[in-house]
């Protein structure tokens, strides 16, 4: 069993893909490879078919659990170092938002995609976002917002940032119901995103960014 067939089963949302990635690790497949161009590829192909609209919310879940099953079994076989985050990202439903989907969506597409997440929960407060990422090391505090009443403490968030002088260390990313870019743009947050699958896309050009400002 190649990686491109576990890719594929994924991309069907085909619960054999875990038995696929069993028989592959047993044949003495290389665990990389198999999690990079089978497990992760075939995500990456089921976000494609979400953003052009021929795979809905359902597809999206499903597929990340499957993915995620596929992941456990690889994880173990795995080289030390292998496994090395992509970036670190606290992420959470600021004070007064109940709601946890959206985020907890975010949050698998980004584990599933190589970050190291760290999820806070709901209604948190804005000090607790930054102390959480001071204390692992964050590269990305997620916020997320589903009333529009719980907006202004988005801002708060990215206000104490600021008053700290930690938005060099921090960048601070917005999204949920009533958010859209121009929002993010007037509390001088540093992106947003519709969707979790946007939401990886716009991590990874934000972890990439200080890469390419050294290399440049």
């Amino acid at each position: 069993m190649s990686s491109h067939e576990v890719a594929q089963l994924i991309l069907a949302v085909d619960e054999t893909a875990t038995e696929a990635v069993e028989k592959a690790l047993a044949a003495g497949a290389d665990p990389v490879g198999l999690l990079q161009d089978g497990v992760i590829e075939g995500l990456r192909l089921i976000g494609e078919k979400f953003e052009e609209g021929e795979y809905f919310l359902t597809e999206l879940i499903m597929g990340g659990q499957i993915a995620e099953a596929c992941i456990a079994l690889v994880d173990p076989h795995l080289p030390e170092g292998a496994g090395e985050p992509r970036g670190v990202v606290v992420i959470g439903a600021v004070q007064g938002d109940m709601h946890d989907l959206g985020y907890g969506l975010v949050a698998m597409q980004l584990k599933l995609s190589g970050f190291e997440v760290h999820e806070l929960g709901v209604d948190i407060a804005p000090m607790a976002f930054i102390d959480k990422a001071e204390e692992v090391g964050a590269d990305i505090i997620g916020l997320s917002a589903f009333l529009v009443t719980t907006i202004p403490n988005c801002a708060e968030v990215v206000k104490y940032v600021r008053d700290m002088g930690l938005q060099e260390r921090f960048k601070v990313i917005v999204g949920g119901g009533p958010t859209d870019q121009k929002l993010a743009d007037e509390i001088g947050a540093d992106g947003w995103a519709a969707n979790a699958v946007e939401a990886v896309s716009l991590c990874e050009s934000l972890v990439e960014e200080p890469a390419r400002a050294t290399a440049g």
